[in-house]
């Protein structure tokens, strides 16, 4: 930034305000568009982005799994950052008993089922189909801090609902992985709460041309369901939500690993769990 006065005219303290002054509004523009969240951020130089393999390695040694094996560590960064957002949960809900028809909804992949083991065995790229196989041998386990939170919730009265991207498919081997069934890995969580209107509380996305009604509106899902597309992440767990307090309950606290888990409203508080893993609009 240029400095239309020569500096020779200020005096030292006067310098030394606009050099202060310059620097608060390059940290302005630095928070301003953040590279890590702003995907419409382009770099200009090549040492302003992260080498993608180191990177792939600075997160597996953030997982506490530096050799890759697929298994994170329970003592590492990421167990004590999950273990820390589960315990603001925990403290959140246990403070809000007296709420009536209290409600807590939680996303599964990287909020209650860690995936680290698929994205090690995929170097981090999606794949529906080997991604589908460790869904039906309900290979991930429980995110840390997260069944110890949801059972005490559940203790304390709350309705527990699930809500996740995966398809209607996906319903019985995501509830075996979740609970406990004999197969795989049982993380050990209590089962959903079954809703006032007979519907169980664990809610996995319909297959196109098969939505309910509660989501054909303008707000959610409505023009996805005019096009005959699949519904966006936020619209349809926001409608998901709504639907939920329409029945009555107080969804107390929402949790998930990805913004678009948490945005939509519907919801008195929402935690983010850590994921570095990957972004899903």
């Amino acid at each position: 930034m240029r400095i239309p006065v020569s500096m020779r005219r200020f005096p030292r303290f006067a310098l030394v305000a606009a050099v202060v002054a310059v620097a608060g509004i390059v940290v302005a523009v630095a928070v301003a568009a953040n590279p890590s969240t702003d995907r419409s951020f382009t770099p200009q130089k090549a040492d302003q982005v992260t080498n993608i393999d180191v990177l792939r390695q600075q997160i597996a040694n953030y997982y506490g799994d530096p050799g890759k094996t697929g298994t994170f560590s329970a003592d590492s960064n990421y167990a004590r950052e999950a273990e820390g957002v589960a315990k603001d949960g925990a403290n959140w809900l246990s403070a809000r008993t007296n709420v009536p028809d209290r409600a807590i909804v939680l996303d599964v992949d990287d909020t209650t089922l860690a995936t680290w083991n698929y994205e090690i065995f995929s170097n981090w790229a999606f794949n529906p189909t080997t991604n589908g196989q460790f869904v039906t041998d309900q290979r991930f386990p429980a995110v840390p801090g997260m069944v110890d939170m949801v059972t005490k919730a559940a203790a304390e009265g709350y309705a527990i609902f699930f809500l996740t991207g995966r398809g209607a498919a996906q319903e019985a081997a995501t509830l075996g992985n979740l609970t406990s069934d004999g197969v795989g890995v049982d993380a050990g969580y209590p089962a959903p709460t079954t809703l006032s209107n007979g519907e169980d509380g664990l809610f996995t996305k319909p297959p196109v041309g098969s939505y309910p009604d509660y989501l054909n509106k303008p707000e959610f899902c409505g023009p996805a369901i005019a096009a005959g597309q699949s519904c966006a992440t936020i619209q349809y767990k926001s409608g998901v939500r709504a639907h939920i307090e329409s029945l009555g309950y107080d969804i107390v606290g929402n949790f998930g690993d990805q913004f678009s888990d948490l945005e939509g409203g519907f919801a008195d508080k929402t935690f983010k769990m850590p994921n570095p893993n990957y972004f899903l609009p």
